[in-house]
């Protein structure tokens, strides 16, 4: 069996990058990954601006006076720049936003400050520069924004918007094709009976996919059929990644890994040394020069949800050139005893509580990799180290939400 980090090893080494990329609104392109680094036109602020409602003057007038009294000049307001000279002992009325006129140095806010007959009072004595966003210190022209590789979420969507970029470059959606293999399978809409069970792992990878934004292609189902499989897999190939569920295992119609090395696949993992997914291939194929990444998974649904987790999104990583993508690894406190063989890493499903600020690592009713009704109730699988036998209650483990 395969180690856990040996296997991640094989993809970081093994799956590289696509550079192909489209131009899509600034809108369309939320959780899509950025193709080009985004470089900025023009400083920002665009010009020396108040962060403050209050008043703007020549530092040197006041610097060595105290309470010194200034002569209001004219109001400046946001988006209505006023182009002066003040002279010595003048100050404007500024509101936040506004541009500062380029004799003025520094900001007051109104609430240090006593105006009367236009005149106004400092009450404290500012630090040059006080209260200005300086023209350039967020992002100076030609500065890059955005780099290659970054998930654009909401919050760059607000950069984005800034510079007026209307259109952006990001990687194309990856197709992501799932082949559910069984003669026990059938779909949702039919009735079960006579040993059949519905092939609800095809509908959960498609979420997966979709939750990560990429395509999801459905190659259909076939029966334990090496020829059918065998079809199935090489219109597959069309795409980037091929998911086949069932038959990975070593079972008389475990038939993923015969096929594979059939058709020439360069095989990696047979299996690993995780729990749920012991029976997870990953292999590479060939197609118009490219490579494409396949995964023969378990059939239950908690070792699929697992392995698409933690595999097939680190290949979407690698494939993009992005990150963020992944589960992040946390840390709590586990609240019961969990034993088990020290032979293979375990991921288990658990629910997640705080405690005064203590992370509480909760059992939860689970009957193995076909329990797909704790898969749904969980909260996160914790992780129980492959050298780990028994962990006892109070002890730190690594655990992901879900």
């Amino acid at each position: 069996m395969t180690d856990f980090d040996d296997a991640i090893k094989i993809i970081n080494e093994e799956v590289k990058e696509i550079e192909d990329f489209e131009t899509v609104n600034m809108l369309d392109s939320l959780n899509r990954v950025s193709a080009k680094n985004v470089v900025s036109n023009y400083d920002f602020p665009p010009f020396d601006r108040s962060a403050m409602d209050g008043f703007a003057f020549r530092y040197t007038d006041v610097k060595d006076l105290k309470n010194p009294t200034l002569l209001v000049k004219e109001v400046v307001l946001a988006g209505h720049p006023e182009e002066m000279e003040l002279q010595k002992g003048e100050c404007v009325r500024i509101m936040t936003g506004g541009k500062v006129p380029d004799s003025c140095d520094t900001v007051i806010e109104f609430e240090k400050c006593e105006e009367n007959g236009g005149r106004v009072k400092l009450l404290e004595m500012p630090k040059k520069f006080y209260n200005i966003s300086l023209k350039g210190e967020d992002l100076e022209k030609d500065e890059v924004a955005l780099k290659k590789g970054e998930l654009i979420k909401p919050k760059v969507i607000n950069l984005l918007g800034s510079l007026g970029m209307k259109n952006i470059k990001v990687k194309r959606k990856l197709k992501i094709a799932v082949l559910s293999t069984g003669d026990e399978l059938v779909d949702i809409d039919e009735e079960i009976g006579n040993g059949k069970i519905r092939n609800s792992s095809k509908y959960a990878l498609a979420s997966q996919i979709k939750e990560i934004n990429q395509e999801f292609v459905d190659l259909g189902k076939v029966n334990d059929d090496e020829k059918e499989i065998q079809k199935a897999i090489q219109r597959g190939l069309e795409g980037d990644i091929v998911l086949v569920t069932g038959g990975s295992s070593v079972g008389d119609k475990d038939l993923t890994l015969k096929i594979l090395e059939k058709m020439g696949a360069s095989v990696f993992v047979k299996k690993m040394a995780i729990k749920p997914g012991r029976p997870t291939i990953i292999a590479t194929m060939k197609k118009s020069g490219r490579e494409v990444l396949i995964f023969g998974m378990p059939g239950n649904p908690v070792s699929t949800f697992s392995v698409f987790k933690l595999f097939v999104t680190r290949s979407v990583e690698k494939l993009l050139g992005t990150s963020g993508l992944l589960p992040k690894i946390l840390t709590g406190t586990l609240n019961f005893d969990f034993e088990k063989k020290r032979d293979r890493m375990h991921f288990v499903p658990c629910k997640v509580s705080n405690e005064n600020g203590k992370i509480q690592i909760e059992p939860l009713r689970y009957n193995g990799s076909g329990d797909f009704t704790a898969l749904a109730k969980a909260d996160a699988f914790f992780i129980a180290p492959k050298e780990a036998g028994k962990i006892s209650k109070e002890s730190k483990v690594k655990y992901y939400f879900i």
